[in-house]
């Protein structure tokens, strides 16, 4: 290895390997799937600590903080936005659209 040679440098970590050559789409569509519902799972948990009448509330605002979690992960593995399998953009996009579904759905944020 040559000194400041980039090619010799080890090899990236699987999961911030943006060419993803090695796996089929099926199995990076399960990995998104499977990203996007433990990130849901999380945030219903973490909202359930919550009052009762703000649980709905604290959910839609962490669905939306998974989402930008996940466009920055996007952007650390350099997956690019229109690939033919689902990536961390498309994990975004279901977390942003869940967000904003359920706080369409609840209504104004109620003032006590």
């Amino acid at each position: 290895m040559a000194t400041l040679n980039p090619r010799g440098w080890p090899r990236l970590p699987d999961w911030l390997d943006p060419h993803e050559h090695r796996r089929s789409p099926g199995e990076i569509n399960q990995e998104a799937l499977g990203r996007c519902c433990i990130a849901v799972a999380f945030c219903l948990c973490f909202a359930a600590l919550a009052p009762p009448g703000m649980m709905p509330f604290a959910f839609a605002g962490l669905l939306f903080l998974a989402g930008i979690a996940s466009i920055s992960l996007a952007v650390v593995r350099g997956d690019r936005p229109l690939a033919s399998h689902l990536t961390a953009w498309d994990e975004a996009a279901l977390l942003f659209t869940a967000s904003l579904g359920l706080r369409l759905w609840l209504g104004p944020f109620p003032v006590n």
